[in-house]
């Protein structure tokens, strides 16, 4: 045998037997360190490298998650909730963060036995909160039942037997979107408090305010207003005794020309037709307004002796002529106030003393 076989025969075995040696050694290295990080791994500036999975999630968290869960106050006018991002909805996935940076480490031995003994290749995760299923609608909803209050339509007011205009309010809601934004900017700025957002709700205009009928009863007199003054007046009959000119706001739903005169049943109205056609008959006239007061209408009338008395049925009684000109001026939906202000007055009552008034 040649002394170079011989050293082949030697150098032969005993590397097989270094190599099967550090094979093994990888092994066995890589079984202890398979549940660990590689070294230098960084997850949001957290070093990582060498750890369990356990100890690293607890570490990020205590980093990145536990500022999520702090204490933060929400807030809008008298309404107030104490929260955390977290709750909200702002979080992030430490443990699915710590399970990529171990997948990073490679699929065979040799790549895992590799990164844990050098910090060549280890991962670098960013892990930044985003937003998800949270609190954060429902906060919102919440603040908008606690401050929402509903505008409140300009109307009028005849408590003093006169109108009054009162002016609409307006009311308050959140606002929803802006009100999101407001906390999802506040909660990344690091803010302990949040403001939500509230807006003014307008109340409904109503161009018809501007013209108002004022009945008042017993006075028998018609005054209408145009942005809350008298610009016009008139005599009128009103209801007699028994059958009172209902009191309250009603508005005009109708304007009727040469109006049919249609009986009501009433016992006053018992021997009369069923149906007065338009003429000289028709104890409404040529023009009637009709409110939506029950059966109740301001109308012409031919008995021109019951002005400034109490002696219809109800109605309100005008002369031809201020009727039409009372029609003229009016719209459909214009608020007719009817307010007793003297007991019903029958035909040759004494004259109402001006100074009452």
């Amino acid at each position: 045998m040649s002394r170079r076989t011989v050293v082949v025969a030697i150098v032969l075995p005993v590397t097989l037997v270094l190599t099967l040696a550090g094979a093994i050694g990888a092994v066995v290295l890589d079984r202890r360190t398979t549940d660990k990080l590689p070294a230098g791994a960084f997850i949001q500036g957290v070093d990582v490298g060498g750890l369990r999975f356990d100890e690293a999630v607890a570490q990020v968290r205590a980093k990145v998650e536990a500022p999520l869960r702090r204490q933060i106050d929400v807030a809008v006018d008298s309404f107030s909730v104490k929260t955390s991002p977290w709750d909200l909805g702002y979080r992030v996935d430490v443990p699915g963060a710590v399970r990529k940076a171990m997948d990073g480490r490679g699929d065979n031995v040799l790549a895992r036995v590799t990164s844990h003994l050098s910090s060549s290749g280890a991962p670098t995760l960013d892990l930044r909160p985003a937003w998800g299923p949270g609190t954060l609608d429902q906060v919102v909803a919440d603040a908008g039942k606690a401050i929402g209050t509903a505008p409140k339509d300009a109307g009028i007011d005849v408590s003093t037997g006169w109108v009054k205009t009162v002016p609409g309010l307006a009311g308050k809601e959140i606002d929803a979107q802006a009100s999101r934004k407001a906390v999802m900017d506040g909660v990344a700025l690091g803010e302990p408090k949040v403001k939500l957002v509230a807006r003014p709700v307008k109340p409904a205009t109503d161009p018809l305010l501007s013209k108002v009928i004022l009945v008042r009863a017993g006075e028998n007199m018609l005054y209408l207003y145009e942005n809350g003054q008298v610009v016009k007046q008139w005599p009128v009959a009103t209801g007699a005794k028994g059958f009172l000119t209902p009191e309250g706001i009603w508005r005009i739903t109708q304007k009727l020309v040469n109006p049919s005169w249609h009986n009501p049943g009433s016992a006053w109205a018992r021997n009369l037709p069923a149906v007065i056609g338009p003429g000289p008959n028709n104890p409404l006239g040529t023009k009637a307004l009709r409110l939506d007061a029950p059966a109740i209408l301001i109308h012409a009338t031919s008995k021109t002796s019951s002005i400034g008395y109490s002696e219809s049925h109800g109605c309100i009684r005008m002369n031809e002529t201020d009727e039409a000109e009372l029609f003229s001026l009016v719209p459909i939906g214009t608020r007719v106030a009817v307010v007793q202000v003297l007991p019903p007055r029958p035909i040759g009552s004494a004259p109402i003393d001006a100074t009452a008034f």
